[in-house]
């Protein structure tokens, strides 16, 4: 069997480097929670982690703008479109910079009503929140740039500065005395440093510089589009994973919040491991189908790797919670020991989900937003009813999940049967031309019209 091109070995290289890099970076990102955990106490780390997990929520329009400077940019690529690409970056970077600056002002006028709805103890609280909301949006289209030109440890080492930074900062500022002010001001100051990393390593990328919107040789409407039906998908994804965080703020006291908080931290690992793995099969995907070859090739092997990674995971997690929860937070928080391997479970749920949005996504395919849709509704509404205990809500978590990933298997099947159909009317064309003398091997995925 021919190895495709996109797994030759410099991107096996690069998306090693991706992963591993990944590896590292959420490892300080669990560290800058656990050290935050610790240093602040069960109360004040029940203030934080809310205000992250909203953080990501608002910024959910920053993701679409990242997933749609990667597939366009590995569109342009594989196509050799290069004045396209250096178009492409400066366009996203002056028109997504008004959209943080309006976006964090919003939030800004609300800021009192965001308060009382999670009982913060400062409103300067929610005013590091709409900054953190305004950076994530600014460092979105050089990160996707980096990701679709498949330059993965380019893109890691933007990702490693933020990481590090966020844990050092962290730590100093708390120390000094800032409290939960001072974590925010860390995450905050994290991603600025992050943003100037991926600014100048994208504009160093292929002398890649600002252009003038007037001069765009390509459809607006087109990346718009994309970016439009994106929003919804990272919306209802960040939701999805978001949403059991925040309710338990609202329905628990601050200190079982801050319980929920520690061993829903560790148990997104299995998550985390194989959202890597989305990000590298996204680019390799779209450009198999700009290729018009067997675009179901990454999937499968990202599956496996997937179901590996989730077992190890989740063997770990139940055998050594009394131990992780010990080392990471200390006795403060030994309640969340018994939850903490149920939750890994429910959150490679959502890592499957994740992984299959974006599979959908790089096909340019957008019906499981109706799946995802009907699954964070399922969340709220079962959480709601159902919130007596953190078995309870982690149980309520799962069935919603566990729906969501039936339907998202519906549509792959779908898919599959389209694929193969496809394949089976060209076949008899390719022998009918190659029959009339016409020279060369035709593809056997068309891939138009999606």
């Amino acid at each position: 069997m021919k190895i495709p091109k996109v797994f030759q070995e410099s991107i096996v290289k690069e998306g090693t480097v991706f992963f591993i890099g990944g590896i590292i970076a959420n490892f300080l990102n669990y560290l800058y929670r656990i050290l935050m955990g610790r240093m602040l106490g069960p109360e004040m780390f029940g203030e934080l982690v809310p205000l992250i997990s909203l953080a990501l929520i608002l910024a959910v329009p920053a993701s679409p703008v990242q997933v749609a400077a990667a597939k366009f940019s590995a569109d342009f690529e594989a196509s050799g479109a290069r004045d396209k690409l250096k178009n492409l970056f400066g366009y996203l970077n002056k028109v997504f910079f008004l959209i943080a600056f309006s976006l964090t002002t919003l939030i800004i006028v609300f800021a009192r009503p965001v308060q009382i709805f999670l009982k913060l103890s400062s409103i300067s609280y929610v005013y590091f929140l709409a900054a953190i909301v305004g950076l994530t949006f600014l460092i979105s289209p050089p990160r996707g740039i980096l990701q679709g030109q498949k330059k993965f440890s380019q893109l890691t080492l933007s990702v490693l500065v933020e990481s590090a930074s966020r844990v050092i900062l962290g730590i100093l500022f708390v120390v000094v005395g800032f409290k939960v002010s001072g974590a925010l001001g860390a995450f905050l100051c994290s991603l600025f440093l992050g943003y100037l990393f991926a600014l100048y390593l994208s504009r160093r990328s292929d002398n890649l510089t600002s252009a003038n919107p007037k001069d765009i040789p390509f459809k607006i409407r087109e990346i718009w589009r994309y970016i439009f039906y994106s929003f919804f998908a990272f919306l209802l994804l960040n939701i999805l994973i978001n949403l059991d965080k925040i309710l338990v703020k609202h329905y628990f006291s601050d200190f079982q919040s801050g319980i929920y908080s520690a061993f829903s931290s560790l148990g997104q690992i299995s998550f985390l491991a194989v959202s890597l793995l989305a990000g590298i099969m996204f680019p390799l995907v779209v450009s198999q189908v700009k290729k018009r070859e067997d675009y179901f090739f990454s999937l499968k092997k990202i599956l496996i790797i997937s179901f590996l990674l989730i077992i190890i995971i989740s063997l770990f997690l139940f055998a050594f919670a009394k131990g992780l929860i010990s080392v990471f937070f200390g006795e403060a928080y030994f309640a969340a020991a018994g939850s903490l391997g149920f939750y890994g479970l429910a959150m490679s749920l959502v890592g499957l989900i994740f992984l299959l949005s974006y599979f959908f996504m790089a096909l340019d395919k957008f019906n499981f937003l109706f799946i995802l849709g009907g699954g964070s509704l399922l969340e709220w509404l079962f959480i709601s009813f159902y919130h007596h205990s953190f078995f309870q809500v982690i149980l309520m978590f799962s069935l919603a999940l566990s729906s969501t990933l039936l339907g998202f298997c519906f549509l792959l099947f779908r898919e599959n049967l389209w694929r193969r159909k496809s394949v089976e009317t060209r076949v008899p064309q390719n022998r009918a031309s190659d029959s009339c003398g016409n020279s060369g091997s035709a593809k056997l995925y068309d891939i138009r019209n999606l």
